[in-house]
C-alpha cells in the first residue's frame, strides 16, 4: 500500500508540475526570439514619444471626479474629438460618488484610457475592446 502510495505520489508531481518556465517564442524564421540579457538596452530604456497619450495625460491633470463635465472639456480642450470619448459615471447606483472615473479616447485601433480621483491621474495607451470600445458599461457617454 504504502509503494502505491509513494508511486502515485511521484507521478503526481509530473503532472501537477506543468512546462516549466516560460520559453521565448520563435520568430517566423522559426528562430528562438532573442534572449532579454543579450538585447540592446538602450533600446529597450529609451521611452516611446507618444504626443497623444502626453496631451491626454496634460488634460487629466487637476481634475477630478466632481465635475464630470469639466473632465470632458479638458480633453476636448486637448484637441480630442468628443464624440471619441468615453467616461464612466461619477456617481454609483445608489447615488453616491464614486472613488475614480475612467475616461477614454477612442482612436483608428487603441484608446487613451485614463483615471481620475484620489491620487495623481493615470494615463495608457491601449487597445480596443472586440465590440470597438474603450470602456465597459452601459453609460459611457460624456
Amino acid at each position: 500500500m504504502l509503494a502505491l502510495v509513494a508511486a502515485l505520489g511521484l507521478t503526481g508531481c509530473g503532472l501537477l508540475d506543468g512546462p516549466g518556465p516560460l520559453q521565448p517564442q520563435s520568430t517566423a524564421t522559426g528562430s528562438p526570439a532573442p534572449d532579454a540579457a543579450a538585447t540592446d538596452t538602450a533600446a529597450t530604456d529609451a521611452p516611446v514619444e507618444d504626443a497623444e497619450l502626453d496631451a491626454f495625460r496634460a488634460a487629466l491633470e487637476g481634475q477630478g471626479v466632481d465635475d464630470p463635465a469639466a473632465l470632458v472639456a479638458a480633453v476636448e480642450a486637448a484637441g480630442f474629438d468628443r464624440s471619441a470619448i468615453e467616461r464612466t459615471r461619477h456617481l454609483d447606483s445608489l447615488g453616491a460618488p464614486v472613488t475614480f472615473v475612467e475616461i477614454a479616447v477612442r482612436q483608428d485601433d487603441s484608446c487613451l484610457l485614463g483615471q481620475v480621483g484620489d491620487g495623481e491621474p493615470m494615463a495608457v495607451r491601449t487597445s480596443l475592446l472586440p465590440e470597438g470600445r474603450c470602456l465597459i458599461g452601459a453609460d459611457t457617454a460624456p
